[in-house]
């Protein structure tokens, strides 16, 4: 309850300077109705009901001389338990801009791991990318970068980190992320790797992406690879290839498929909304569904997930949601 109320009254302070000299304040949130079809856990079969899956609430500003800040908490329904919604900080960094196109940035900020893919991904709210969702890279971390744009469409980024995500750290290891890519109006692509040490364990991790886009939707596929070396233990290694598309279908709507191979079983498990064994068996997950734009600030998505798994027993899981995202802004200080 203690812990609660400290977070709560900083998202107070926060709320209140921004009113006398904050840029902005923005953020969106996820409300969701789910129906879990069929699972193979019996007691999430045919479970239903509705949830605020995620809540974004963000502080931004402007400290002048190309000096900027800014806070961003996160809020998470329980999945499929009784909770309540808890707040935590997912972003808290100083960024300044540099000649050239370039930032530096330090703080809880994100690492190059797919951030940029999900951006291209667009639908991040629908699920995330695929080694955010498979645990293969975290989101955040805590440690300064250097991230920057060329005229030319060179797009790159070095960070050093804690390899510990938006959590305090709590061994010697570090970790060291580096991307480099091209992008243009109607296309991206890029290469990122990471190599850390966590306690006893040495992990790297490299990711290839290309994508297309324009008027009529876009589409992209990428290959990421997680490796793990532990003394004592044998090493390994998975990989996964993921692939999307979206075609519009109307002014305000587009028709999406997106589909997840896992070429390994020793992926980490997957829990929380659509949890899955990877571990243990070789899934796959297909995501498909309608996206409708009802005004700037509110989409509507009917959407299908199904994973199933090769070569095993376990029957597929399949879920139906009626997703949303309403997003919402304020600007003071003008």
């Amino acid at each position: 309850m203690k812990k609660n109320l400290i977070i709560f009254t900083v998202l107070v302070m926060f709320v209140f300077t921004s009113f006398i000299s904050a840029d902005d304040f923005k953020g969106y949130m996820i409300p969701e109705y789910y129906f879990v079809a069929d699972q193979n856990n019996e007691d999430l079969s045919e479970q239903h009901g509705i949830w605020l899956r995620r809540i974004y609430f963000g502080y931004n500003t402007n400290l002048g001389n190309g000096w900027s800040a800014r806070v961003r908490f996160e809020m998470n329904s329980p999945d499929f338990e009784e909770g309540t919604m808890v707040p935590y900080i997912k972003n808290a960094h100083l960024k300044k801009k540099l000649k050239g196109g370039m930032a530096f940035l330090i703080g809880i900020i994100e690492p190059p791991s797919f951030n940029k893919v999900e951006k291209f991904w667009e639908l991040r709210y629908i699920e995330k990318t695929a080694p955010d969702f498979w645990k293969q890279a975290s989101s955040r971390d805590f440690g300064v970068a250097l991230d920057g744009k060329t005229k030319g469409g060179i797009v790159y980024t070095v960070m050093y980190g804690n390899y510990g995500s938006n959590k305090g750290e709590d061994n010697t290891g570090k970790g060291v992320y580096g991307r480099l890519g091209y992008e243009k109006k109607n296309m991206y692509m890029e290469a990122n790797a990471h190599f850390a040490g966590d306690g006893s364990k040495d992990k790297s991790f490299f990711h290839f992406f290309g994508g297309l886009k324009g008027g009529w939707g876009r589409f992209g596929i990428g290959y990421s690879n997680y490796m793990q070396k532990e003394e004592g233990k044998d090493d390994f290694s998975n990989g996964i290839i993921s692939a999307f598309g979206a075609l519009k279908i109307g002014r305000r709507s587009e028709a999406f498929i997106r589909y997840d191979i896992l070429n390994d079983f020793n992926h980490k498990d997957v829990s929380g909304y659509i949890p899955v064994p990877a571990k243990s068996d070789k899934a796959r997950m297909l995501i498909a569904g309608l996206n409708f734009k009802v005004n700037k600030n509110i989409k509507f998505s009917p959407n299908v997930k199904y994973v199933h798994y090769q070569n095993s027993d376990l029957k597929g899981d399949i879920y139906f949601n009626l997703t949303a995202k309403v997003s919402f802004k304020s600007v003071f200080g003008k």
